[in-house]
């Protein structure tokens, strides 16, 4: 075919058609240009062997360049991280995942994120002092697992933030010097060296510094810098009433929890509970401190008053309690039209209950609002995470099963999971449409036949896997565990501390 012959792109083979689009070109002239440019001749009768080196030279030019920009990047950069933190440059200019979120953060036109010239200069020294100390904070990977990938929840977004509260720093950013090769460690030196002046913080404090920044985020903050100066966690603005014995517990909460959580923790442990009381009521919908919580306190006492009480039965007490003082009773008036009116019991109280009468209460409960669920229908999207198959044995030794983890979708469907499992997760019905969070159902499938297994709930917001339970409430065995977490891990999720 002659070269002087216009060709356009659709009288090309599959093939060379293919062969362009990988070149990133869009015409045959583009592509005869690219040739010439190149070293390679511009015919189009090519055999494999030539159009595959045409290929490789790509390659081999695109890693150059990337090459040439990181090294370029790692030469310049603290004249490059001073252009980014004035916004002179893009996202789209720089190639390190930390450097993009950076530029993200601080806004290449000026409006997503505008601060003053005295911070932007500050955050500018404090990044280059960091990288002249060769620490391995610079990067914009997950730090808190429970977070997951929520906004906020890097060294390089805590950075921006520690910057921003320049005005709190104890010593001069200098003074610090980088002893450890563990970045976890380098960042609580850090942190303690600029805003702790007794060495004596919670380690679990240091999740405010890897929340996105709200109002309720700046408010944990401000409990830091009042407790990094040397004063008592009493004296600040809490959710809940701290006495002597709960504030020295908190300050001794377990490092896995969140500030929020170590303040219900410590209220557990300071009234006189013990830490599976902690737990179980971290994992259910009351866990950190919420605005009803002279109510909720109440309730705390009655499970320190009662220790024999099973614990599984923990959740499903405080969810019948929760509905019946709180939510509003909903009358389907047509097909379209619902009216609500008072809770059931909006005067309800924990004066003179007994364990046994209050599981028969929970119980019929559960019988009444897994008949309603199924009466209404009630439907909601996905929630985006990939279900889960795993298939073990093999049929000659008759060992075969197929464990299914599979989202629930309707209040019928959690209604048949409720009722299946004796337990009161048609509730959760409100909650599932509203996105707030996601309930599964694991399943197994064997020679024995079909059974359910495992309710689990997880949070829409941070991706976390906070409550398993089985028929009756049960929690789930090693096996039934260990599937949860190969699913949590394919799926990238995360399993609070308190599930396992």
């Amino acid at each position: 075919m002659s070269a002087k012959t216009k060709i356009s792109i659709q009288d090309l083979t599959p093939e060379l058609r293919y062969h362009l689009q990988s070149l990133g070109l869009s015409s045959v002239q583009e592509y005869r240009e690219w040739c010439v440019e190149h070293g390679f001749h511009k015919k189009l009768q090519k055999s494999s062997h030539q159009l595959r080196r045409e290929r490789e030279e790509v390659v081999r030019r695109t890693a150059a360049v990337c090459l040439s920009r990181k090294r370029r990047e790692t030469r310049d950069l603290p004249s490059l991280v001073e252009a980014i933190c004035f916004g002179k440059i893009s996202a789209s200019e720089v190639t390190p995942p930390y450097l993009k979120r950076l530029c993200e953060m601080m806004g290449a036109s000026g409006k997503d994120h505008q601060k003053d010239r005295s911070y932007r200069k500050t955050l500018v020294h404090l990044l280059n002092y960091l990288n002249s100390q060769r620490v391995k904070l610079l990067t914009s990977s997950a730090v808190v697992a429970r977070f997951g990938a929520m906004e906020g929840n890097s060294y390089i977004e805590a950075l921006v933030e520690i910057a921003n509260y320049r005005r709190q720093w104890l010593r001069p950013i200098e003074q610090w010097k980088c002893r450890s090769h563990s970045a976890r460690r380098q960042f609580d030196s850090l942190i303690r060296h600029l805003f702790v002046k007794y060495d004596d913080m919670p380690e679990f404090f240091d999740s405010v510094w890897f929340d996105r920044t709200t109002k309720e985020t700046a408010k944990m903050r401000s409990w830091y810098f009042h407790v990094g100066r040397g004063q008592n966690i009493r004296h600040c603005q809490l959710p809940i009433p701290l006495t002597k014995r709960i504030s020295h517990h908190f300050m001794q909460a377990p490092n896995d929890l969140s500030v929020l959580e170590a303040l219900r923790w410590a209220q557990v442990v300071g009234l006189g509970g013990d830490e599976r009381l902690a737990r179980e009521i971290l994992g259910t919908r009351i866990g950190p401190p919420t605005n009803q919580d002279t109510f909720w306190e109440t309730v705390i006492r009655w499970f320190i008053e009662h220790p024999m009480l099973d614990r599984v039965h923990v959740a499903p007490i405080i969810d019948y309690l929760h509905h019946q003082k709180f939510v509003p009773e909903v009358v389907l008036v047509s097909r379209r039209e619902n009216e609500y009116s008072l809770p059931p019991e909006p005067n309800l109280t924990m004066k003179g209950r007994e364990p046994q009468s209050l599981l028969r209460k929970v119980q019929d409960w559960h019988r009444i609002i897994n008949k309603t669920n199924i009466v209404q229908e009630r439907q909601w999207k996905p929630c985006g995470i990939d279900e889960f198959e795993l298939i073990e044995g093999n049929k000659e030794s008759s060992s075969l099963r197929c464990w299914t983890i599979r989202e629930l979708l309707s209040n019928k469907s959690l209604a048949i999971e409720g009722k299946k499992l004796k337990h009161c997760v048609a509730t959760y019905a409100s909650s599932c449409a509203d996105g707030h969070c996601s309930i599964w159902t694991m399943e197994l499938d064997s020679f024995e036949g079909h059974k359910k297994l495992l309710t689990i709930e997880v949070c829409g917001r941070s991706k976390t896997i906070r409550q398993v339970r089985g028929k009756s409430n049960r929690l789930a065995t090693h096996q039934e565990s260990s599937v949860i977490h190969r699913w949590a891990q394919q799926a990238g999720l995360v399993v609070a501390h308190y599930v396992d």
